[in-house]
């Protein structure tokens, strides 16, 4: 009987060699012509989503694999500069009919985009600093303690509900006695 002995190391050299050689032999994707020449199913398809006077002209194709590529078309929406309109297409082997895949919206070099997010926590950072900051340069004299109470003040808890925001509720006469008369019973 003889004892087969592996070593971790050389079989996962073993297989990155064999992915790169799969790597190394992939060639580029050819251009679809029958999906090329969709051009007007990609339209239609922007048009359903953005309408049409918010699309201009085509601007090109994007190729990502056998039967597989994206339609370009210019935005002219209002507010949106340098935004790209796509569709993306696609066609099953041996056939002639063209998929819509996804349509969308691309941001461009030149776009106008909105600011990166910042958490929470770091934006009331920013508030609460600038609060401290005014509070030290004013000579009123109020502090956070003030603030809180008066934010307190403002919140009225019933037995029903629980906490409500807003000013203190003013209940009639009868809505008292009514209140006392659930309480005792």
């Amino acid at each position: 009987m003889s004892e087969v002995t592996t070593n971790p190391a050389e079989d996962v050299a073993q297989v990155a060699q064999q992915a790169a050689a799969v790597t190394a032999r992939r060639r580029t994707p050819k251009q679809d012509p029958t999906l090329a020449q969709a051009v007007e199913t990609a339209r239609k398809a922007v048009v359903e989503s953005a309408g049409e006077e918010n699309i201009g002209e085509h601007l090109g194709i994007e190729v990502h694999e056998d039967r597989l590529l994206t339609h370009l078309f210019d935005c002219t929406m209002a507010g949106y500069p340098g935004w790209t309109w796509f569709a993306t297409v696609a066609r099953a082997p041996r056939t002639k009919l063209v998929t819509v895949c996804e349509v969308g919206l691309l941001a461009g070099e030149t776009s106008l985009l909105a600011p990166e997010w910042v958490p929470w926590e770091e934006r009331m950072q920013a508030v609460n600093d600038q609060h401290e900051a005014e509070g030290e340069d004013s000579s009123s004299g109020s502090s956070s303690e003030d603030t809180d109470a008066a934010e307190d003040s403002r919140v009225t808890v019933t037995a029903d509900e629980g906490p409500v925001a807003g000013p203190p509720a003013d209940h009639s006469e009868a809505d008292q006695a009514q209140h006392e008369n659930e309480e005792s019973s």
